[in-house]
């Protein structure tokens, strides 16, 4: 009533009426009346606490109000780009959230524009483009708004300066920023984004990690890599205790057997020893888990990853014994698995292309009772069917980079929920310090995780950032 009578008193100036028409257009007298009257009520011990708290929840929501970007090193010392997402919050620009890319170097963008930088692996022009390009396109966007953002970062994953590495680390910077803003985890705010998935609860993916990586050097088998993971559902520093145990013991099984050169883990993790057969491998895992007091095939298994191959000539597994046919290749897992009760999971046994030929396969394992209990999870089948892979497949693997926005991927990760495949999480070959995909694995409840091999600060950090979040969920 004041304001109303001032405003129509003529004996007030003009500075006068522009703060009346202030304090009437946001109704500021009511406001602080409603929350000074509650203040009142409560009699709080801490009231500039309270009035802080019921007054920030009046406040405009944060919105994105600049984006940075920097180069910083990833495995092997190679470049990589890191973005920063600044906000508007309580009329303050703050910096809120960094997210870091996975994703290898794009032969298609020029990252950096000095070619003798870091042998040319420099992205010194990707971090220009982020305030030239991200900027105009990012500011005034809520950060909850995850597919909004993510849509304004895919209007420009094509130009030159950006690339699909910086679209990935803004995407992941911003997740993070709107967790953050929200005050909760970042897997719970990733959960949310899942929209229709109602499962309130949290479990730890099981970790699935490298044993032996089959390209090292001196390694010749026709598979990418072997790795170990728990059987039993124990909890996952039970698990992971596990991994790593089977892990060093290979480590001098392998250092006794072919020289302490062959005990250094390969840039993924694991070991590369000098052997051309698979029941050489297996025989060696064998001493390791003995040795460790683990029991192969009842408390751990063992998954092998294919290198898929070219379907359309045959499949090349030895030079001297020329190209298989599918049929040929389904013989050969048969009678290799039927000789070990260690081997749970099959990822990527044959080409992507090659559809019959994985579900030949699923059912010669469904037929056979010592198999029947084997997955087998591609990473290859477009993903945009998934009804191809849960009849070819059991499970499907999410590299999250490969989908480049946090809302690609999550599309994906849900799609595979409803489809009740089983589902795996892995990281990229050419990984970073990031631990958002731990997140990412939580809140979309993955099955299983592939972090690579208990060794690099690239993978203990996401192997450690599960087991901050097994602790908060206890």
């Amino acid at each position: 009533v004041f304001l109303d009578w001032a405003m129509a008193s003529n004996s007030m100036t003009p500075e006068a009426r522009e703060i009346m028409a202030y304090l009437q257009k946001y109704n500021l007298a009511d406001q602080l009346n409603v929350v000074v009257n509650k203040l009142c009520k409560k009699r709080s011990d801490d009231p500039f606490g309270f009035l802080a708290s019921r007054l920030h929840n009046l406040a405009a929501p944060p919105v994105i109000s600049k984006i940075e970007g920097r180069e910083v090193l990833g495995t092997c010392a190679t470049p990589t780009i890191e973005v920063d997402v600044h906000c508007k919050v309580d009329d303050n620009i703050k910096f809120i959230a960094r997210g870091t890319t996975s994703l290898p170097p794009d032969g298609k963008v020029v990252s950096s524009p000095d070619a003798k930088r870091y042998r040319g692996l420099g992205v010194d022009g990707l971090v220009n483009g982020v305030s030239e390009v991200l900027q105009p396109q990012l500011g005034g966007i809520e950060p909850k708004s995850q597919a909004e953002c993510d849509a304004a970062l895919s209007k420009v994953a094509g130009a030159q300066s950006l690339g699909n590495r910086t679209i990935n680390a803004a995407s992941i910077a911003i997740c993070k920023s709107a967790a953050r803003l929200g005050e909760v985890e970042c897997f719970t705010h990733v959960r949310s984004l899942m929209e229709d998935v109602k499962d309130p609860s949290f479990a730890i993916p099981r970790p699935m990690m490298q044993l032996i990586d089959c390209r090292g050097p001196g390694c010749n088998l026709f598979f990418r890599e072997l790795l170990v993971f728990p059987l039993k559902s124990k909890s996952f520093k039970k698990q992971l205790e596990w991994c790593c145990t089977l892990h060093h013991q290979l480590g001098n099984v392998v250092s006794q057997r072919y020289g302490g050169t062959f005990k250094i883990p390969t840039k993924s993790g694991g070991y590369a020893p000098p052997v051309s057969d698979l029941s050489q491998v297996l025989k060696l895992i064998g001493e390791a888990a003995d040795a460790g007091g683990l029991s192969l095939g009842e408390q751990i298994g063992l998954a092998i990853s294919g290198e898929g191959g070219c379907w359309s000539a045959g499949y090349l597994v030895k030079q001297k014994e020329g190209l298989k046919s599918t049929e040929d290749m389904v013989k050969m897992y048969i009678s290799t698995l039927k000789g070990s009760s260690a081997v749970h999971a099959l990822i990527d046994p044959l080409a992507p292309t090659d559809l019959d030929g994985w579900a030949k396969l699923k059912i010669a394992l469904m037929n056979d009772k010592g198999l029947s209990n084997i997955i087998t999870i591609t990473s290859d089948i477009p993903k945009s069917d998934l009804k191809k892979v849960e009849k070819a497949a059991g499970g499907a693997s999410l590299d999250f980079a490969e989908f480049v926005t946090v809302s690609g991927a999550i599309k994906i990760a849900k799609a595979a929920k409803e489809t009740k495949l089983v589902t795996l999480v892995s990281s990229s070959a050419e990984e970073s310090h990031e631990t958002f995909i731990a997140d990412f694995a939580v809140g979309v409840g993955a099955t299983f995780v592939k972090f690579g091999g208990a060794h690099g600060m690239q993978n203990i950090a996401k192997y450690n950032r599960l087991l901050q979040i097994e602790s908060i969920l206890d």
